[in-house]
């Protein structure tokens, strides 16, 4: 494996692993899913989504930082689409 794809896969699965959190107890997600429902997991908390949020950032703070810009492209496109797969496959099912 190249440098630039160590990086990059080292950058994404830190990123995936702060934005899985953040997928599995989102309000919206959560208030859809239990409608009707007695018992509700508890949502997570403004401070602690936005600290979660800030440091699924932070490897591409850290790529660029040490100029591996490609790694950064990879890791930009990964983020965005593991975000995206996690809304898809957590999203409630329509009645």
């Amino acid at each position: 494996m190249s440098v630039t794809l160590t990086w990059a896969a080292c950058a994404v699965a830190a990123s995936a692993l702060a934005l899985t959190p953040i997928a599995l107890r989102d309000p919206k997600r959560l208030r859809t899913a239990f409608k009707g429902a007695t018992k509700r997991a508890a949502p997570m908390s403004t401070p602690q989504r936005r600290l979660l949020a800030g440091t699924s950032l932070l490897p591409g703070v850290v790529l660029v930082a040490c100029g591996q810009w490609p790694a950064f492209l990879i890791w930009m496109g990964a983020a965005a689409a593991i975000g995206w797969g996690l809304a898809q496959v957590l999203a409630p099912k329509p009645n």
